[in-house]
């Protein structure tokens, strides 16, 4: 079957999401790093501990970004090669996505802050535009595993 046009973008945005990830994954471990390794050529009583703690802070916050990397890397191959797996685990990841968002949009309006409550509100219509999209039932139609019939003789 021919891959909606929708599942070709949203695969696309989980791949640059996932690059994106990736990128910041990296610069974490290497600031974290580069921070450790300044505030230990300061020399400063108490600086080792500090740069210690911030090189682990850099590595475990690296590796989650890369852990979701890999999330939306496996993800957009799934969707690109119309894996019904991937349709649900991403409906599924999309609704968590948009519950994780909430709290960072309820904040924005005891600390109002226009351009966060712009992007937290554009974040949140994007997935819940996805869940709807990957729930719709031509979509679904497009992922269902054609089933070989063998021929009666």
């Amino acid at each position: 079957m021919v891959r909606p046009g929708g599942v070709t973008a949203i695969s696309i945005l989980w791949f640059v999401l996932g690059g994106l990830c990736a990128c910041f994954g990296i610069l974490a471990m290497v600031g974290g790093g580069f921070i450790a390794t300044m505030l230990n050529q300061q020399g400063q009583a108490g600086s080792s501990g500090l740069a210690g703690i911030l090189a682990g802070l850099g590595a475990a916050l690296g590796v989650l970004f890369l852990l979701f990397a890999a999330c939306y890397v496996v993800m957009a191959l799934g969707l690109w090669k119309l894996k019904e797996w991937a349709r649900i685990v991403g409906v599924v990841l999309t609704a968590i996505a948009v519950l994780l968002q909430l709290p960072g949009l309820f904040s924005t309006f005891t600390h109002f802050s226009p351009g966060r409550l712009l992007w937290s509100v554009l974040w949140i219509a994007i997935d819940c535009l996805i869940i709807v999209y990957l729930l719709k039932p031509e979509v679904k139609a497009a992922f269902q595993v054609p089933q070989i019939r063998a021929a009666s003789a």
